[in-house]
């Protein structure tokens, strides 16, 4: 006969596996959702009813707040592929800590991509995209969805140089580049005179969300 405290913690685990299906899907929904620049699909499977829901790209800048982020997936995703134009984001290598609450999640994925951009006059330009995404997930209306997400550049470079010979496409300054985006907390990706540190940090079991944990993903020394 299963007692009552193996019954709780088998539930649990059901419940945390159940979970860890759901993000892993929406995750992939939604990068699939933005290689086609289905901007309102991507929106879809974000918490905007949270007050403090943001995501950040890059060097673009912080985009904190409904408003902010629904500006900043029309500036990043508001145009319409053109002939030739291509992204291009894999997800790869997960790490999915579901809270023992399962009221909240802590994700990294590892993200290999390439990109066709358009040039004026010329071919376009195959382009080598990598980085990772490190995100918060929260569960509202039984339904799992992105609370933070913050995409961190490891390299963006022209496909024929490479990363050690074109460096030209990760050093632009640290500002916002949006009038709804604040200044970016992170951006460190791999230059051939440069140290690389372990951020973003991979998720550890945690009990419950809170406040004082919400970099978690900025934190290079990977404990809990």
């Amino acid at each position: 006969m299963i007692d009552m405290e193996r019954k709780k913690n088998l539930l649990l685990k059901i419940k945390k596996l159940e979970a860890y299906t759901e993000i892993q899907n929406t995750m992939g929904r939604m990068i699939a959702a933005v290689n086609f620049r289905r901007k309102e699909e991507v929106l879809s499977y974000f918490a905007l009813d949270q007050e403090d829901v943001s995501f950040e790209y890059a060097d673009e800048g912080v985009f904190k707040g409904k408003h902010a982020v629904q500006a900043g997936i029309d500036y990043l995703l508001g145009t319409e592929i053109r002939p030739g134009e291509m992204i291009d984001l894999q997800l790869t290598t997960p790490v999915i800590e579901v809270a023992d609450d399962c009221e909240t999640a802590r994700a990294l994925w590892w993200s290999p991509g390439a990109a066709s951009v358009l040039r004026e006059g010329e071919d376009p330009q195959a382009q080598w995209i990598w980085g990772d995404f490190a995100v918060d997930f929260i569960y509202e209306n039984e339904t799992w969805k992105i609370w933070h997400l913050h995409y961190f550049t490891l390299i963006h470079c022209d496909y024929h140089k490479g990363w050690v010979d074109d460096t030209s496409l990760i050093n632009r300054k640290n500002t916002p580049m949006h009038e709804e985006s604040q200044p970016t907390t992170w951006h460190n990706p791999y230059h051939p005179k440069a140290i690389r540190y372990g951020i973003p940090a991979a998720p550890y079991p945690y009990d419950t969300w809170r406040k004082e944990d919400e970099n978690w993903m900025l934190r290079n020394d990977k404990t809990r």
